[in-house]
């Protein structure tokens, strides 16, 4: 039972004295403990994991005092409800908390009920009985007090701790709620589609600061030492974007163009640190996006804060960013990867803020209409918070998924998800689905996409929806008319991806498609077939490419292409989730232009060749010497994407792979690194300094990339390198 395991937990952790203190102040006998046990063996009126729709909460008001002295808090939560269909009881959500005290009012009779509780453990949930019915249509308020402890385990309202500058621990209290863990510290309705608005008042000591997802509105004196903050209602939203904190932090501030007030919160441990850097960030892609979406953001405030022991990288509670420290507060001297990074997690966060917090899900099982459009969006973010990255050019998920997809039997995206838990925000779920998004776009084209996104946010403003709710404001925008619920449905109830295959016979080019199955992949379906938007660049005689596009929507089809033509090159501009083999010619006229000229092919193209050639020598479906011709040009190679991509592919190969021939092959892509290197050393000093942030990261790939292959190659390491730059 959730008291009881409390109580242990508590009198483990603790000592014995608050304990009692903790239960006396509160009034709460054994008996009152015992009591939800009792009831619960008189079976539950609901047996769903789901809550029942009968009631749905319209406002929350939450009043909270943590102790951070002695780990505790307590609290009380009135939540304002409209009922939906006429009930005696009602279920909604909460974990490893002590209620002391439970009343229904009618609204606006103020007419009390009475009400009885049972507590069903496995799902989290509390019942509330009452003897008569309460009628459809109308309103109520739910009163609970209740007490709990900070958890020590990073999730729900939790306990952390960091030293400061005077070597002096000091404590943080801070949430987690994603996906189920906002019940652990107020009695709610849990659930992603149960929005509604929520006004805060947190009681602390004089020397913390408290935060919300909405500025304080005052504080007043509360008691000896302690104060009273009261902060603005939210905006509608779902419980797990609830967050609030109580810290020793400071801040520093920054006015967004639209007007919203940013704020960087962190502990200070060294004076050559700073948040200027994520603070520009912030500032800039909020703006950005702003304009970019076509709905502002609807809050007065944007804070971010560098939370001590955070076990996510980030969390996008709705005006109020929890991250962990390296994000926001980084060495004043930082170089181009540790800012990169920042810059990408940053706008990652920013980006929820509409595709997740203005618009969410309705289930976890669509989880990644959040977390997939936010992974897309980060990299337009960042790149126009500073244009030099070129982010296009850094895009790896697509690289990382297939990674995933190719070494496990992964999930589909369309999941069915019954407990939401940790598992669920997996590489599927971000780099997958980040990938299938960008794949859209290239089928769409760049405005009739944004166009259908922004149709999409704006339709579903503080809603929530449903993947073919993407796809039918996607649809709406195609200038093709294209059905993309059709489209997509292979793409999201099948694992894994198509392997496409182009054979050139003439001006007579046939396009196919089957499975990339490999030992550990199943399909629901014995051979699926994708609609796949297959974009192929044609290369004429004068080296321009056109660049075309088709809807492979059966295992073949024939193109014929008129007039005098070099080579076609598949998954042009690299925005398919698919990988492309060729006839041996074509793989020829491919390499020969690489030598010519390889930067006739983006960065994206050459990564995917690259990529795509050296998986298939792992499945014998190329020739090793196809692969050892088109690796001759990277010593010409100075991009990051391609050696990114070739890297990630060498490292797939196991200690079983490596043969003899693949020997050969790798000690052939250390050496065409190492005058890489050269190259770029020599580019460095002729330019004189303009990308010199860039290169030393290029440096960094390429010298781990030297340092693995020797390793793995068991070649003597190249003395002459300087350290590796994680």
């Amino acid at each position: 039972m959730n008291t009881f395991i409390l109580l242990m937990f508590m009198c483990c952790h603790c000592e014995l004295k608050p304990i009692l203190a903790f239960l006396a102040n509160r009034n709460v006998s054994s008996e009152s403990l015992s009591s939800l046990n009792r009831e619960a063996s008189e079976g539950f009126l609901w047996n769903n994991t789901r809550l029942p729709q009968s009631v749905i909460p319209l406002e929350y008001d939450i009043f909270l005092h943590p102790n951070l002295t002695e780990f505790m808090f307590s609290g009380k939560v009135e939540i304002k409800c409209v009922i939906r269909e006429t009930t005696n009881f009602i279920v909604l959500h909460s974990k490893d908390l002590v209620i002391s005290q439970t009343t229904l009012t009618t609204i606006p009779s103020n007419e009390q009920k009475e009400v009885r509780l049972q507590m069903k453990n496995d799902t989290d949930q509390l019942f509330l009985i009452m003897e008569d019915a309460i009628p459809k249509d109308a309103e109520i308020l739910i009163t609970i007090v209740f007490d709990g402890i900070l958890t020590i385990n990073g999730d729900g309202f939790y306990l952390s701790n960091y030293v400061d500058s005077n070597f002096i621990v000091r404590y943080t209290a801070s949430t987690l709620f994603e996906p189920i863990d906002a019940r652990g510290a107020f009695p709610c309705f849990d659930e992603p589609a149960l929005k509604a608005n929520f006004s805060m008042s947190i009681v602390r000591e004089k020397k913390f600061i408290s935060l919300f997802n909405m500025p304080r509105v005052h504080s007043i004196p509360f008691g000896e030492n302690l104060m009273l903050d009261t902060f603005q209602q939210s905006v509608k939203m779902s419980t797990y974007l609830v967050a609030f904190a109580v810290c020793e932090f400071e801040g520093k501030s920054k006015l967004s163009k639209s007007g919203v007030n940013i704020t960087v919160y962190y502990a200070p441990t060294s004076q050559i640190e700073t948040v200027d850097f994520s603070l520009d960030a912030g500032v800039t892609i909020l703006d950005y996006f702003s304009t970019l979406f076509e709905v502002s953001y609807p809050q007065p405030n944007l804070d971010m804060i560098a939370v001590p022991n955070l076990k996510v990288e980030a969390m996008e509670n709705w005006g109020l960013i929890t991250y962990k420290r390296q994000y926001l507060v980084m060495p004043i001297n930082s170089g181009f990867q540790k800012k990169h990074l920042s810059a990408l997690v940053v706008a990652h966060e920013i980006a929820h803020q509409w595709f997740g917090n203005i618009v969410t899900m309705a289930w976890w099982d669509d989880l990644w209409l959040n977390e997939g459009l936010t992974t897309f969006m980060q990299y337009l973010g960042v790149h126009a918070f500073n244009h030099k990255l070129h982010m296009e050019e850094y895009f790896i998920e697509k690289i990382e998924s297939m990674r995933e997809e190719d070494s496990k039997n992964t999930r589909v995206l369309d999941q069915p998800v019954s407990v939401p838990d940790k598992r669920i925000f997996d590489r599927v779920t971000y780099s997958k689905g980040a990938s299938i998004v960008r794949m859209v776009r290239g089928l769409l084209g760049e405005n009739a996409f944004m166009t259908g996104i922004n149709n999409y946010l704006n339709q579903n403003k503080y809603s929530n929806v449903v993947s073919d709710d993407l796809w039918q404001a996607l649809s709406n925008s195609s200038e093709d008319a294209i059905d993309l619920k059709a489209v997509m449905k292979t793409w999201m109830e099948e694992r894994a991806y198509p392997l496409v295959t182009i054979h050139r016979n003439h001006s007579e080019v046939v396009i196919s498609q089957e499975p990339f199955i490999l030992m550990n992949t199943t399909f629901s379906r014995t051979t699926p077939r994708w609609s796949i938007p297959i974009q192929y660049g044609i290369l004429d005689q004068h080296g321009n490419f056109s660049r075309n596009i088709v809807l492979l929507r059966e295992e073949t089809a024939i193109i014929n292409i008129s007039g005098h033509f070099k080579l076609v090159k598949g998954n042009y501009r690299d925005d398919g989730y698919y990988r492309v083999n060729y006839d041996p010619e074509s793989w020829k006229a491919i390499t020969d232009q690489l030598m010519i000229n390889h930067e006739i092919f983006s960065p994206g193209d050459r990564a995917n060749l690259l990529n795509d050639a050296i998986t298939f020598i792992r499945f014998q479906l190329l020739n090793l010497s196809v692969v050892m011709n088109l690796l001759n040009y990277m010593e010409k190679e100075t991009d990051f994407l391609p050696w990114i991509s070739a890297q990630i592919a060498l490292q797939d190969l196991t200690p079983g792979d490596i043969k003899p021939e693949i020997k050969v092959l790798m000690q052939n892509v250390a050496r065409k690194a190492t005058k890489a290197l050269e190259l770029l050393s020599n580019q460095l000093q002729a330019q004189e300094n303009e990308k010199e942030e860039e290169e030393e990261a290029m440096q960094s790939v390429l010298e781990k990339l030297i340092r693995s292959i020797n390793v793995r190659t068991n070649d003597i390491p190249n003395t002459t390198l300087g350290p590796i730059i994680d």
